[in-house]
């Protein structure tokens, strides 16, 4: 399974969790940029995850009390996280050796 498809999948979990407690989960649908640019689109990235954890890491005060949704939330946070770093260490990467040396090692992997 690909990586997003189980970021997906995580994702799905916590919404049926939180419909199951009767919450109403905020389904927002963001117009993504054209973008053209390997650079670019990790930079993006990059800005929407950045956004995105300390949003998710407040809804855990809400499940104090719910060891099972709490823990679910945090490992989703670890996740992103994790994918955080990842970006960030390519970006880092592509100012190191270039977008062209970088293009080539990611088409050897």
């Amino acid at each position: 399974m690909a990586e997003s498809d189980e970021e997906w999948n995580e994702a799905k979990e916590v919404n049926a969790r939180l419909i199951e407690l009767g919450e109403t989960p905020a389904v927002e649908i963001e117009t993504y940029p054209v973008i053209t640019d390997v650079k670019e689109m990790l930079e993006y990235d990059l800005k929407e995850a950045a956004e995105a954890l300390p949003m998710i890491s407040k809804s855990l005060a809400m499940f104090d009390d719910d060891y099972v949704t709490k823990a679910m939330i945090e490992k989703f946070i670890i996740d992103e996280q994790d994918h955080y770093n990842w970006v960030k260490g390519h970006l880092c990467l592509i100012e190191q050796i270039g977008i062209e040396n970088y293009m080539i090692e990611m088409l050897g992997e």
